[in-house]
């Protein structure tokens, strides 16, 4: 019966340390899409300030330039909204940004910088709508950093509280 009770402690403490690294994982993560999404807003600014493409193709056009996955489905999403009949850009960024929540690792503060950006999209005048891109931009760019500062310390917190929580866990049922 010891063997058990051993074999389900480390069981335990593997869980507890693996959802620790998981959260851990996240902070990291964030950092990154923030980044990444950074990255897309001035390439859709570059799309509608300099060439001037239309929005639902300036969408198209930055896909292929992101690296990360999640911030291409949000942005697939909202193109593909967009083209839907008698959708408007501001709901169709709107409905990305509900839909891929799940699949990002931001926070309330970033979805509501994110959601900013899609203010007067495709309503605007062209450099109207540059200059919403630039002011979302920065907000992510001061979020990014923010994030960025403590991520070290973030990442160290989560790791140390999987494995003590699951040390915990095991203490109070042994």
């Amino acid at each position: 019966m010891l063997p058990v009770k051993w074999i389900g402690a480390l069981l335990i403490l593997l869980a507890a340390a693996s959802l620790g690294n998981r959260q851990a994982a996240r902070q990291r993560r964030r950092v990154l899409e923030l980044e990444e999404f950074r990255l897309a807003l001035r390439l859709l600014s570059a799309e509608i300030g300099y060439t001037a493409t239309p929005l639902p193709r300036a969408l198209k056009e930055v896909i292929p330039r992101l690296g990360r996955r999640e911030v291409r489905d949000f942005f697939r999403e909202a193109a593909g909204r967009l083209a839907m009949e008698g959708e408007n850009a501001g709901g169709a960024w709107s409905y990305a940004t509900e839909k891929s929540r799940v699949n990002l690792a931001l926070e309330e503060a970033d979805r509501l910088a994110i959601l900013r950006a899609a203010a007067g999209l495709g309503g605007l005048g062209r450099v109207d709508q540059v200059k919403q891109l630039e002011m979302a931009e920065a907000e992510l760019a001061k979020l990014a950093a923010e994030a960025a500062e403590g991520l070290a310390g973030r990442e160290k917190m989560w790791r140390y509280l999987g494995v003590l929580g699951g040390i915990t866990v095991v203490i109070l049922l042994l």
